[in-house]
């Protein structure tokens, strides 16, 4: 069976006359998205595939997010993330081809795409906060994912303890 893991990019700051694509991550955003990782690898375990906006604070999470996962993946800079319909993420989705059919694919994206996917997919209500997660389990094909074929095994959202030097 697949698994699909939807993260929401980390806490990103906002500085002044820099475009949304640029937005860093901010110092809460850093640590949180290491404790993703750290998360992703107690209870997902392996990443075969990962999708990334090629915004600057969603490469800046994946980066992080491996750091704690300790895994590496092949990782795909996927334009149609950034700024994404949910009929852009579902058309991702669909046409994910992997070598394995229990492959762990990851996208690393934004609301309100993440949340939406995750509540099409599913039929629950969904709402990802920054370094949020949602593992899914696909049953079936990658190209037949639709609202019957997948459930949520577990959500989290990361927070880094207050303090950390990361």
């Amino acid at each position: 069976m697949p698994t699909l893991v939807v993260v929401r990019h980390a806490k990103a700051d906002s500085p002044l006359g820099l475009q949304d694509i640029a937005r860093p991550l901010a110092d809460r955003g850093r640590a949180d998205a290491v404790e993703a990782g750290r998360w992703l690898r107690r209870h997902v375990g392996r990443c075969d595939l990962l999708l990334s906006s090629p915004s600057r604070r969603t490469e800046e999470t994946t980066a992080r997010l491996l750091d704690g996962w300790g895994v590496a993946p092949v990782v795909v800079d996927e334009e149609r993330l950034y700024e994404a319909t949910l009929g852009d993420l579902l058309r991702i989705v669909r046409g994910l081809d992997t070598e394995t059919a229990d492959a762990t694919v990851v996208l690393v994206a934004h609301n309100p795409g993440v949340s939406a996917l995750v509540e099409a997919l599913t039929g629950e209500v969904t709402q990802l906060r920054t370094a949020g997660i949602a593992v899914l389990d696909v049953a079936g094909e990658w190209a037949d994912v639709d609202s019957t074929s997948c459930s949520v095994r577990l959500t989290h959202t990361a927070r880094a303890e207050t303090g950390s030097e990361l």
